[in-house]
């Protein structure tokens, strides 16, 4: 194999791929990136077994071939080279690579002991905006849980409802819902209900935060892919059920207040300092156009301030872990937020004000 290509398109296809190559001990190839050429294209690839990353860079193959070399060493150095033409020829098991003044020889191996990488088709699939998908996976990842006690909590729960694709995503504490729009569906509906990984998302979103193109989805049994034309990031899903996340969702409220975010978000902080530490509550009252927010602790204090709110139903109050609602309030963009309360041991709904394609729920913590 030999190739040529600039230091910029190779960087960035190895930042894209080599996050997941690590410290495999029982199999120490997966440490590795695979670098092909095929039909005049040149890939990169890796793999940890759960989940697959391939990306294409420009170049030109002067020779064909595939070898895989070391992800961290290999990135490492490409990234202190300046930019600039880079030469890359494997021979006799090593990776020479030639710039204008360096000349850089790697061990590498045969890609014949890669581990091959089942990739999915995504033409049976759907079709959605890869910044729509970015901000919508944005707002409901962190109420995914990240232990794994409860697998199926720790993923992403996808599924079509009409002409939306819906994420929802719960610890048990909290709870996160957005939809977002389907540009074209060619799924078998049964096949979208599925949970997908934190960790493969967590690729999906570094992916998405640079690229401004159509992300297409496709399913197969036990597996996903996302594909974003120049790079595909596929993935095992996790098995088990889903709770039935919607019988827990409040229908209706007692209180119901219209309150500008920024100021709530502020004066939440200011409270969260004098928050019990290992408890992290924080008390709201909610009365008559207006909101008290308080919190105290033996060791610093107290805190107590007051929003101005726009309030239908009675008078309520709730106490939060400070650090949920905080989450929610910063997954919404919108400057104005509601909030629909019905008692202190009820689920607690946050939404976007003028807005339906996004919810938050919270736990309230018992008194």
């Amino acid at each position: 194999m030999k190739i040529i290509c600039t230091q910029e398109n190779l960087i960035r296809g190895l930042g894209i791929v080599s996050h997941i190559a690590g410290k495999n001990i029982s199999l120490p190839i997966l440490n590795n990136i695979l670098i092909k050429t095929e039909d005049g294209i040149i890939r990169l690839m890796s793999t940890n077994l759960d989940i697959g990353i391939k990306t294409t860079i420009r170049g030109k193959i002067e020779k064909e071939g595939e070898v895989t070399v070391g992800a961290k060493i290999l990135t490492d150095y490409i990234a202190l080279i300046p930019a600039g033409n880079i030469t890359i020829e494997e021979e006799a098991g090593k990776l020479i690579i030639k710039t204008e003044n360096q000349e850089t020889i790697l061990n590498c191996q045969s890609a014949e002991e890669y581990p091959v990488i089942p990739w999915v088709n995504t033409e049976a699939g759907l079709t959605v905006d890869s910044l729509a998908f970015r901000d919508g996976l944005s707002q409901v990842i962190n109420s995914a849980s990240y232990e794994d006690i409860r697998p199926e909590l720790s993923g992403v729960l996808m599924f079509i409802n009409k002409d939306d694709l819906v994420l929802v995503a719960t610890d048990s504490y909290r709870l996160a819902e957005r939809k977002i729009k389907i540009k074209n569906n060619a799924l078998d509906q049964e096949k979208a209900y599925k949970i997908v990984p934190l960790r493969a998302l967590q690729e999906v979103l570094r992916v998405c935060a640079d690229n401004n193109k159509e992300l297409n989805i496709g399913f197969s049994d036990g597996q996903v892919v996302f594909d974003f034309e120049e790079t595909i990031i596929m993935s095992r899903l996790v098995e088990g059920n889903y709770p039935e996340y919607k019988e827990i969702i409040p229908t209706s409220w007692k209180t119901r207040v219209l309150i500008d975010k920024n100021a709530l978000v502020a004066q939440v902080k200011a409270a969260s300092l004098f928050s019990r530490a290992g408890i992290n509550d924080i008390l709201l009252d909610f009365s008559k156009n207006s909101l008290s927010i308080s919190a105290a602790n033996s060791q610093y204090g107290q805190n107590k301030s007051k929003i101005e709110t726009e309030t239908e139903g009675g008078d309520n109050s709730v106490v939060f872990n400070y650090k949920y609602l905080l989450d929610g309030l910063q997954n919404i963009s919108q400057k104005k937020i509601l909030m629909e309360i019905n008692s202190a041991d009820m689920p607690v709904i946050l939404r976007p004000d003028k807005a339906d394609d996004y919810l938050y729920l919270i736990m309230p913590i018992r008194r």
